[in-house]
């Protein structure tokens, strides 16, 4: 520190110098980038389309794009503060080696030469299939089907699978039983044209931002939005959607009894009035 810092003269002008951004305006000149690069961000699975603001070779900002279906220019707090995670502190950006009961910082080839040793001695003793790999789920579709190919062609075994499929299993599951498909049928586009939304336990006012604010949308040209969960579930969609919505606070335990009775009294009726329209006809 030198001595104009230590009287408090020197106010770091070039650290806290101001520019005139054509999207934010005045603003700190180390947030104005030189270019915007356009990506998806990769927090949650909504898949909202943002830029990454680029300076010198670093991110150093970033916005919502306002031209991207999906979030129309609108980004979470999570979204908004993506950019600092490229250079945490805590991030992972070496290989560690555990030598003596504590992990040491180590080459990526002495890193991968161990992963190639240990993981063909296991095989060699028990097997191909006794090597099991589990990936991340943040992948993009190319990386996912590189990992698949080096899996089963390089390791030679046949177990591997994604975070992906092992946290949506049970939905899965009922996606493929109840509409033929492993995954969601709808589109967010959904959510515009139908007479009704049934939320179970989604706080999406406070986890998923820009489809909270479709909904609001939804509620305020007069269509129905059913809400079913915790009270703090129910007041922050309701605040979000307006008069529009309507709650039914339930505690966690009896969510499933109460789905169960509206999925019964659903399908009856449903099964009365289909069979009275045919009886009709």
């Amino acid at each position: 520190m030198n001595f104009r810092r230590k009287l408090g003269l020197d106010i770091l002008p070039e650290k806290y110098a101001y520019g005139e951004d054509p999207h934010y305006g005045h603003t700190s000149e180390q947030k104005i980038p030189d270019r915007w690069v356009p990506t998806t961000c990769g927090y949650c699975s909504v898949g909202c389309g943002m830029f990454i603001g680029v300076k010198g070779g670093r991110a150093v900002t970033v916005r919502g794009n306002q031209n991207h279906p999906v979030n129309l220019g609108k980004l979470c707090p999570k979204g908004l503060s993506e950019h600092y995670t490229l250079e945490a502190p805590n991030r992972a950006r070496y290989p560690l080696l555990r030598k003596n009961g504590k992990l040491v910082p180590v080459s990526w080839d002495e890193a991968l030469d161990t992963m190639v040793e240990k993981f063909r001695a296991t095989q060699e003793r028990y097997g191909p299939d006794a090597l099991g790999v589990i990936s991340t789920g943040q992948l993009v579709t190319e990386e996912f089907y590189a990992l698949g190919k080096l899996v089963q062609l390089g390791f030679g075994t046949k177990n591997y699978d994604g975070n992906t499929t092992l946290c949506m299993a049970s939905a899965v599951s009922g996606y493929k039983r109840s509409f033929g498909s492993d995954g969601p049928p709808g589109s967010y586009e959904d959510l515009q044209k139908a007479d009704v939304i049934f939320l179970i336990g989604a706080n999406i006012a406070d986890m998923r931002i820009s489809k909270a604010d479709d909904l609001a949308r939804v509620a305020r040209i007069g269509k129905d939005f059913l809400i079913t969960g915790e009270t703090g579930i129910k007041n922050d969609l309701t605040a979000a959607a307006g008069a529009g919505a309507r709650g039914a606070p339930v505690k966690d335990s009896s969510v499933l009894e109460r789905q169960n009775g509206r999925a019964r009294l659903y399908f009856r009726q449903r099964f009365l009035q289909v069979h009275a329209y045919k009886k009709r006809g």
